[in-house]
């Protein structure tokens, strides 16, 4: 770097890039975090998050969880910009007014938009980790399925309870999706709880179910039981097939009037007496695989643009079980 560069820097008329300030941190033997600007060093601690979050449980989003969270969300937009990698916003299309026919067309629009084309999504966290989307697991309270936010700067982000099952989270993260690009404008307003009956609930559940089982999808699978007793291990198949939810099955043939609504409630009230309301048959199983965030960690720890100390604190994890999942992940990549 030439003097005149480094005078720029002094002089405040340019600033240096992350891969600049690690050279530098390794020619003076000190931590990057010595160098990093406020909000990448601290992860945003600084001052009040800056996150709009739109939460369906307002009094889940205390400000513990609240900075918890806006600090994940500036730490995985510093490691993008490390790597290059450009945030993601999905398209917005405000729909003001619940309109069954527009969801369904826009949730075949959507499952393009995945990659899906016509079969079961499978992995729905990891199908929206791979278009870049900010997808956050985390422990939330038993009632809270989770929360969405965005910025235009560091685009959208999803948040999901890991404690619930995965056939819930993927449903979780498809309805944080829907408001994400269905209500948009509304993150920036006072946070409050849904009505009963709210059509912006109505909307992103709906596409939630469309998503998960297209119209083609569950009349292929149901047509044979149009208005009949849907038996528990045909709904146990269709679940362990498609990431769904039991429950999400009912629903959706309820929708589209392959059983009546009475039948539904009937049958959503004999899994509630068999099961409870939180719990289901059919286990499906929990992947093992890397988010896209540790992915990103960790290619940014085998350039050398991290340290592994400040890896363990994106990732909140002990620092030696990074190195030692870090050594497993370089295996894994050569292999």
């Amino acid at each position: 770097m030439t003097r005149q560069t480094i005078a720029a820097w002094e002089r405040g008329d340019r600033t240096p890039s992350l891969g600049q300030l690690m050279k530098v941190a390794r020619a003076l033997a000190v931590p990057i975090e010595l160098l990093l600007p406020g909000e990448l060093s601290d992860g945003g601690r600084g001052g009040e998050p800056t996150l709009l979050f739109r939460a369906d449980a307002p009094d889940a989003l205390d400000p513990a969880l609240r900075q918890s969270l806006s600090r994940t969300a500036h730490d995985y937009a510093a490691v993008e910009r490390l790597l290059g990698e450009a945030p993601l916003l999905p398209e917005s299309r405000p729909m003001p007014d619940y309109d069954e026919r527009t969801v369904e067309r826009l949730a075949g629009e959507m499952r393009d938009w995945l990659g899906a084309d016509d079969a079961p999504l499978g992995d729905v966290l990891a199908l929206i980790e791979a278009k870049g989307l900010k997808l956050l697991r985390h422990p939330l309270p038993p009632s809270v399925s989770g929360f969405s936010a965005y910025t235009d700067d560091w685009g959208g982000v999803i948040v999901v309870n890991d404690r619930h099952p995965p056939e819930r989270q993927h449903f979780t993260a498809l309805h944080e999706l829907a408001h994400l690009v269905l209500h948009r404008g509304e993150y920036d307003g006072p946070t409050r709880a849904p009505r009963r009956g709210d059509p912006r609930e109505k909307a992103a559940n709906h596409l939630a179910e469309a998503m998960l089982l297209t119209r083609d999808a569950i009349e292929r699978e149901l047509r044979g039981y149009r208005n009949r007793w849907l038996p528990e291990p045909l709904l146990v198949d269709i679940k362990l097939r498609y990431g769904v939810s039991v429950r999400t099955a009912l629903l959706r043939a309820r929708r589209l009037g392959l059983i009546s609504e009475r039948q539904c409630g009937q049958q959503l009230g004999h899994f509630n007496a068999a099961y409870g309301r939180d719990r289901e048959p059919g286990d499906l199983p929990r992947t093992g695989a890397l988010g896209r965030l540790e992915r990103l960690v960790f290619t940014a720890l085998a350039q050398e643009l991290l340290t592994a100390s400040r890896a363990a604190e994106i990732l909140r994890r002990p620092l030696m079980e990074v190195r030692h999942e870090l050594g497993r992940w370089l295996e894994g990549a050569s292999g």
